[in-house]
């Protein structure tokens, strides 16, 4: 399975973000995040393969145990090689827009 999760899509501040993807990564199925923005069913039953995209920046990871366990304490930033932002904005104006963009688009 592989999840893409998009800091634009949450205005809360950094402190929230990583006690929100924190308790996330705990049990990362069958819970959802506003910053959650694609599921793709790879076949893959066994591997969690994440993108979190935040500050112009993309990180992706496999979720291994080890990398869980350290998740599940400090967030995403756990990952993380540089200092994200610690203020988050224009998350409204992002969800009005994809709210007008009709149900049946196409990434074609």
């Amino acid at each position: 399975m592989k999840i893409v999760m998009d800091r634009g899509y949450c205005d809360a501040a950094l402190s929230f973000c990583a006690r929100c993807s924190a308790a996330f990564f705990q049990k990362p199925m069958g819970t959802d995040r506003p910053c959650i923005v694609e599921i793709v069913d790879d076949g893959n039953d066994e591997l969690l393969h994440f993108t979190v995209l935040t500050d112009d920046r993309t990180l992706e990871f496999d979720l291994t145990s080890d990398i869980q366990e350290g998740l599940a304490l400090e967030g995403w930033e756990f990952l993380a090689s540089f200092d994200p932002a610690l203020f988050r904005h224009g998350a409204a104006d992002r969800w009005r827009a994809l709210s007008r963009v009709p149900a049946t688009h196409s990434d074609a």
